[in-house]
């Protein structure tokens, strides 16, 4: 037999096996997608809003990002004060 048709009897045998149930667990198999954490959707108009926000900044002569990223700083400052407590007791049973 040429390996032309060995190859197809390969391959008309992978088909008719792919209709009939093997004899596996019925384990759940886990999607490439779960494991890897959700991209979080931009809202409507984000785009929009970010370029008119840029333009703004940038014509007072100052940077976006040098501004985006006080504003990060900003967040997080204040979530920190906000749980300080709570922070503090993390820290000390480390």
């Amino acid at each position: 037999m040429s390996d032309h048709t060995q190859q197809e009897n390969k391959q008309a045998q992978s088909l008719k096996g792919n209709g009939e149930k093997k004899n596996t667990p019925d384990v759940p198999k886990k999607k490439a997608s779960q494991s890897k954490k959700k991209k979080q959707a931009k809202p409507a108009g984000f785009k929009e809003f970010e370029a008119l926000a840029k333009e703004i900044v940038e014509a007072n002569e100052g940077s976006y990002y040098e501004w985006l990223h006080k504003q990060h700083q900003d967040i997080i400052l204040n979530f920190n004060v906000h749980n300080q407590k709570q922070i503090t007791e993390v820290a000390k049973q480390s």
